[in-house]
């Protein structure tokens, strides 16, 4: 409750100047139903915004670095049979797939090194799909080093504030969902073996990364219709709330065949 309490009280003053100038109040008796929407709209984007740049990366790299999960020999000799097929990416036609699909196939890549897999397909799968979306951002932000995203928190804010800028905003929202999205399903395919990534730190940071989307999807779908039916699909998994690694463990447990259908919707 502490941290959605949190979340709803932070609201940028990023938008209350514009040109040095102060913006100045709705007159409720004269102002037209054009600009109240538009004053509401505006208000709406500044948390959302901050909601946005709020969002924490899963740490399946970190893991590996710190120690805190190490595969054996033997356990890389079984490759992973849940991860999507780059070729997919041959397949997909809309933008909100193939920004759904950077996400995924990033998530998936790295869990293919972690198992020592070829990720060249991911690789170039990868770049394909940001050269169809032609978003010069989002192509900024992804040849970053993953360590730099991570330890550099102004460039993903940076990122965020680029896509609003350039009207890509429902773009953004669909892509980190979905790569959220992809980050649980791993996870619930093996919940034992990853737990040993998690403190309950990072797992409240699960919980505070839903309730970031639930907030952010919920505002969307007032401009952005079309997106109903991908907050709809996620409302089984809003009730993640975990404080703990223990809590964790049991609720992606519980929410293993909604993860599941939640990732099937994403990419059709």
């Amino acid at each position: 409750m502490a941290i959605a309490l949190a979340l709803i009280s932070v609201i940028s003053c990023k938008n209350n100047q514009k040109n040095g100038q102060a913006e100045e109040a709705i007159d409720p008796e004269t102002a037209t139903e054009a600009t109240i929407n538009e004053k509401a709209l505006e208000a709406d984007l500044a948390t959302l915004i901050e909601s946005a740049k709020k969002i924490k990366p899963v740490p399946f790299i970190k893991a590996q670095k710190d120690g805190s999960l190490v595969l054996s020999e033997k356990e890389k000799m079984v490759k992973p049979g849940y991860l999507l097929n780059p070729s997919r990416a041959n397949d997909l036609a809309t933008l909100y797939q193939k920004y759904r699909a950077v996400g995924m196939f990033t998530a998936d890549k790295n869990i293919a090194e972690m198992y020592e897999m070829p990720v060249t397909d991911y690789n170039e799968s990868i770049l394909k799909l940001l050269t169809d979306i032609d978003d010069e951002a989002l192509m900024n932000f992804y040849t970053l080093p993953s360590y730099d995203i991570e330890s550099n928190r102004e460039a993903y804010e940076i990122f965020v504030d680029q896509e609003y800028e350039e009207g890509r905003a429902n773009f953004f929202w669909d892509g980190i969902t979905a790569a959220m999205v992809e980050q649980i399903y791993i996870l619930t395919r093996d919940v034992d073996k990853f737990m040993p990534m998690f403190n309950d730190e990072l797992a409240s940071t699960i919980t505070f990364n839903f309730i970031c989307v639930h907030d952010g999807l919920t505002k969307m779908v007032q401009y952005y219709p079309e997106m109903e039916s991908l907050n709809s699909v996620l409302e089984p998994l809003y009730v993640i709330n975990a404080i703990n690694v223990e809590q964790l463990r049991s609720q992606l447990l519980d929410v293993k065949a909604d993860v599941e259908k939640a990732r099937e919707f994403l990419l059709q």
